[in-house]
């Protein structure tokens, strides 16, 4: 049977029989010296032969890995019937090969012993036939270890056990050949224990840590090692000790000792558990601590820990006061009440507003048991039995009406009610606020982030909750707008009843934003006192080319629904004069509609036609709209001095709604240059509206003067594949 091959170890690994093997190579080297054999063979002599000099014989040397020719199994964790099996390696450290000749394991059970179905040590199958050659240690020829495996299987007892590994071999500086690996097992067990459990903080105040000494005591037979901790449940709690330290998150994961702490039989070792205190609930925790203990180790003695389960606790209710806007002069009152929520009674030792609140805010002590006409103070503790509580009432009397924001939203009065006790929570704040106000109704503020000029497609965002009510909370929001002639209808995103709705202005044009607000009371804005708010938007170009195209289809009842098959779908055409196509509407000249390089349209929406890279001397078809109403909208910030551009409505498909009528407008920046509408385009019809011949910003009709709009029915460019 081939033996394993001797590979190099790792340094860390190998580190202990490595150092052992220097040793013995050392010693080996000495006593060559002084052991060499005489010409009789007989080792001791001075001298090795008689020519002078040093010459001695080359022979092998046997050693073991480990070193420690004694090893012991501890079997305090083992149940009965469990087995180990500990490894003894032969190695060569003579200048010879060395000749393993026989093994054997002597044991014999000890008086009273249940071994059970077989011995307690046995030696398992040589991976090698005996005899074997083990070859120099270090040299270039192999093998030169063989490894002895010896398997320890508990009993049924708690008796000791000793067996004897008998190696021979020829190695002839060992007695008789031979030496000896004695194997043992350990009497006793350890257990672990600690002092206190549970280990109770107490009330710890908000933001503090305690600590609390911990001691895990051996009241076992058998030294014990602890070998790590963890905490459950709770990640308040923590542990530290001598080279170790976790909390939070680090302490939830195991922590495993680098060196165990090693406690005696009938001794002890100290340990701290830590609690950080951030919240007023009980903290209910377990510290785990893992050892050899064959009982409790392997998934960790658990000590509880709790905190803040004992002690005075501060309950305030409400947590803000908010008499939100009340008639100047008038007298309102708001209650607060103090609970007391611990294990033990509260003492409030001070209520008072803090320094900087408005005048306007006074208590009201009416309510407090006798003795407290102006409330408790440092001198004056007021105790709060257990699940009891006291009221106190907060006055509101403003002086004037309040001054408001640039957005017309009333800067209150304020101040803070300090409640100070020996609770969790030492010092309670109570924020305070409330405004002077002239009427009863709710006031409507809009607010609009984009400002009141935008450019066409600009989704603006609206917002309502600037709106104030003298009594009470706005609770409804109710929005309008009146749009530009001819614009599609605007949506409101989500809805037309959510406070801060966004819009989306896709035509040119004036728009104007009405906000209706309802308070918590019912009232309403849009009274003489109240009126709803007004914002206007101006929705202008900033490009010297815009043309919008929006359309209103009949038989399309709601043309604000969306997606495939919703409404009419008509596109919007801006040729180049370099456009040719097949003359389909026989005017003589080529056709430019659906060019694929000079016609901008839904296929080609962003085409290249002037320098090459530069994107302001190109047209942008910015919006395509397929479902009814539009706009489509094409712009152009730098047009091509000395081109011709035509302008186009094509009707894709009119989706089953039948006819359309198309209005077109073109603006230079923000003025309006040319507007056109053609009631009754059908389906397929192309629509010529017009030439921009620039630089002039002006509109040239298609038709001729006087003549109808130029319109050509079923118009189908068949050499344009758009798939």
């Amino acid at each position: 049977m081939p033996v394993p091959a001797l590979t190099r170890p790792h340094p860390t690994a190998a580190a202990p029989w490595l150092r052992a093997v220097a040793a013995t190579l050392f010693g080996l080297f000495a006593t060559s010296l002084a052991a060499c054999p005489d010409d009789s063979g007989n080792p001791g002599s001075d001298t090795c032969q008689s020519g002078g000099g040093i010459a001695c014989e080359e022979i092998p040397q046997i050693d073991t890995v480990p070193a420690d020719r004694r090893i012991e199994v501890v079997d305090a964790a083992m149940a009965k019937g469990d087995s180990v099996t500990r490894a003894v390696r032969v190695i060569n450290v003579g200048r010879a090969p060395l000749d393993l000749r026989n093994v054997v394991l002597e044991y014999t059970a000890p008086s009273g012993a249940k071994d059970g179905d077989k011995p307690a040590f046995r030696l398992l199958p040589l991976p090698v036939n005996l005899p074997f050659a083990i070859q120099i240690f270090g040299s270039d020829n192999y093998p030169q270890a063989v490894d002895i495996l010896v398997e320890y299987t508990k009993g049924d007892d708690a008796l000791a056990r000793e067996a004897k590994l008998v190696i021979t071999s020829n190695d002839p500086l060992v007695p008789d050949k031979k030496i000896e690996v004695l194997f043992t097992t350990a009497v006793g067990a350890p257990r672990l224990a600690v002092q206190e459990n549970p280990v109770d903080f107490g009330l710890v105040p908000n933001g503090q840590r305690r600590e609390r000494p911990l001691t895990m005591l051996n009241t076992g037979t058998r030294g014990l090692k602890v070998t790590g901790f963890k905490i459950s449940k709770d990640g308040r709690f923590g542990f530290k000790g001598d080279g170790f330290e976790a909390e939070g998150v680090d302490a939830f994961e195991l922590v495993d000792l680098e060196t165990p702490i090693e406690i005696p039989a009938g001794e002890g070792r100290p340990i701290t558990v830590t609690f950080f205190s951030d919240s007023p609930l009980p903290a209910n925790g377990e510290l785990l601590i893992f050892s050899d203990d064959p009982v409790s180790g392997q998934n960790g003695l658990v000590v509880n820990l709790v905190a803040n389960k004992n002690g005075p606790c501060i309950s305030v209710n409400p947590t803000k006061i908010n008499f939100r806007g009340k008639e100047v002069g008038k007298v309102s009152v708001i209650d607060f009440e103090i609970e007391s929520c611990g294990t033990e009674p509260l003492k409030i030792t001070d209520l008072v507003f803090k320094e900087n609140s408005s005048p306007d805010f006074t208590f009201d002590f009416t309510r407090l048991p006798a003795g407290f006409d102006d409330g408790p103070n440092p001198s004056n503790a007021l105790t709060i039995p257990i699940n009891t509580k006291v009221t106190v009432g907060v006055v509101f009397v403003p002086d004037s009406v309040n001054p408001r924001t640039a957005e017309n939203i009333p800067i209150p009065d304020e101040g803070i009610v300090v409640v100070s006790s020996n609770g969790f929570n030492s010092e309670v704040e109570v924020p305070v606020s409330g405004s002077g106000a002239e009427a009863e109704c709710p006031t409507a503020v809009i607010q609009v982030q984009e400002g009141e000029e935008v450019i066409p497609q600009t989704v603006v965002h609206l917002s309502g909750t600037g709106s104030y009510a003298p009594f009470g909370a706005i609770t409804r929001w109710q929005w309008s707008i009146t749009r530009p002639d001819g614009a599609p209808a605007v949506l409101f995103v989500p809805s037309f009843t959510d406070p801060t709705p966004v819009v989306e202005l896709n035509s040119v044009g004036l728009y104007t934003l009405k906000l209706n607000v309802r308070d918590e009371f019912g009232n309403s804005s849009g009274s003489g006192a109240c009126p709803d708010a007004v914002y206007e938007i101006l929705v202008q170009p900033d490009q010297a080319i815009h043309i919008e195209l929006t359309w209103v289809t009949p038989g399309d009842l709601d043309e604000t629904d969306t997606g495939k098959g919703k409404g009419a779908d008509l596109d919007l055409h801006f040729a180049h004069q370099n456009g040719r196509g097949p003359d389909l509407d026989r005017d003589g000249e080529p056709d430019p509609w659906f060019d694929k390089q000079w016609d901008a349209f839904w296929f080609n929406r962003n085409p290249d036609w002037a320098t090459m890279g530069q994107d302001r001397d190109n047209p942008s078809l910015d919006r395509d709209d397929t479902d009814g109403a539009g706009p489509e909208n094409l712009n152009l910030s730098i047009p091509e001095d000395n081109v011709t551009y035509k302008i186009g409505v094509h009707y894709w498909d009119d989706a089953g709604f039948g006819i359309s009528n198309a209005t077109v407008k073109v603006f230079h920046y923000a003025d309006l240059i040319y507007e056109v509408t053609q009631n009754g385009m059908q389906d397929r019809d192309m629509w010529c509206v017009g030439k921009i011949n620039w630089p002039v910003p002006a509109v040239l009709r298609c038709a001729a003067d006087g003549a109808p709009e130029f319109i050509t029915p079923m118009y189908v460019n068949s050499f344009f594949q758009p798939f």
